[in-house]
């Protein structure tokens, strides 16, 4: 290809609904790149009954005239995002991965970024690697469930250390905790939104009295949900409403969560949503989103309320507190704890002046470093870095 637009295959397990932030950032990355004039298209894989949860994310690669190449994952584990094997997509990648100028692979835990970060060292494609805090010590010590997977992971985290041309990381914070040692990298923030500059800040509450809180993501322990429940248990004279928003988790975590919320006697306070097709339906029915994940490289969820005006609340441990920091877009607290959200909360409740000036804060980052055009121009660069040299 020329110069001017590189041939860029991104690599991705799956583009489902229920994957959460990987999916969400790699359409957004590849439209990104497509407005800026990059030649990107996408290897992923299905496990061919998950058509409605793949369809958003096809259809909108499709508007946008991105080339989607979309495998069939086959065998026991057919159903796995991650490490369902999809024989015929490594057999492609043999065969055509030589046309590309470079392969970017998003997500690492899986099959089929194993295959495409062998193929591009052995085929010599620089490969570039997006790990979504895959290979952080959070994922592979605390995550992992099994010394077995611990092990995996860490010896797929030394492979892909050799294999890799480039790392992009999406913070600091993810890049200490990956230790990537003598591999080069980049701090690129995601692609999150691409019209920011039409939002205007917030300048009064939404419903008067009453402090609207969002929490939107998967339903599962890491993502806090249980502190936020807490803390409006433990705070009955404050007028604090919760929608919770996101795929739903396992039945056993439904049930725990719902059993909290019987034994604080808060159910006429918290509000089920479910999942959203619009997310930023969410955004407009709220005063500030709380996040208090127990870790997040980035934090997806955060960034996308900076960009719809919204102030937020996140743990130190996430990536985007280091934005939030910078510009000044909200509330960072020291740890993912009841009190410190507490804290939080109530400064949010009884200072309207201060989550306006959040709000404001929140676009102008968004507009700084959370757009299309930042995103584009970062990886475009970056591309054009490993083809030349």
């Amino acid at each position: 290809m020329g110069e001017l637009s590189p041939a860029v295959l991104w690599v991705s397990p799956t583009v489902s609904s229920s994957f959460g932030g990987p999916t969400t950032t790699t359409v957004n990355g590849l439209v990104a790149e497509k407005r800026a004039g990059l030649n990107s298209s996408l290897l992923t894989t299905t496990s061919g009954d998950d058509r409605h949860q793949i369809a958003p994310a096809v259809e909108r690669l499709a508007a946008n005239d991105i080339k989607v190449r979309l495998f069939r994952r086959t065998g026991l584990l057919a159903k796995s995002e991650a490490w369902g094997f999809s024989a015929s997509s490594v057999i492609w990648m043999a065969r055509n991965l030589r046309r590309y100028d470079l392969i970017h692979l998003q997500y690492v835990w899986c099959i089929t970024s194993i295959f495409g970060s062998i193929l591009g060292k052995i085929l010599r494609v620089p490969v570039v690697i997006t790990p979504h805090e895959s290979l952080t010590d959070y994922d592979i010590d605390v995550a992992s469930r099994s010394r077995r997977k611990r092990l995996v992971k860490l010896a797929l985290r030394q492979l892909y250390l050799r294999t890799a041309d480039r790392l992009i990381f999406m913070s600091e914070l993810e890049e200490k905790d990956t230790r990537s040692g003598a591999v080069p990298y980049e701090l690129i923030s995601h692609a999150v939104q691409e019209e920011i500059a039409i939002v205007e800040p917030r300048t009064e509450d939404l419903t008067p009295g009453v402090l609207r809180i969002g929490f939107l993501g998967r339903n599962i322990p890491k993502k806090g949900i249980d502190l936020i429940i807490r803390a409006i248990g433990r705070n009955p004279e404050r007028h604090w409403e919760l929608a919770i928003a996101g795929p739903p988790g396992t039945d056993e975590f439904r049930d725990e969560m719902a059993r909290l919320v019987r034994e604080l006697e808060v159910g006429d306070r918290i509000r089920w949503v479910g999942f959203l097709p619009e997310r930023s339906d969410l955004f407009r029915a709220c005063d500030v989103l709380a996040m208090p994940s127990a870790y997040e490289g980035f934090g997806m969820v955060a960034a996308e309320a900076l960009c719809n005006g919204v102030p937020v609340i996140v743990p130190n441990r996430t990536g985007v507190a280091e934005i939030v920091k910078e510009f000044e877009a909200g509330i960072v607290i020291p740890e993912a704890g009841v009190e410190e959200l507490e804290n939080a909360l109530e400064v949010m409740e009884d200072d309207s002046t201060a989550r306006s000036r959040f709000s404001e804060n929140g676009l102008r980052a968004a507009n700084s470093r959370l757009s299309y055009a930042a995103f584009a121009a970062a990886t475009s660069k970056l591309y054009k870095s490993l083809i030349s040299g």
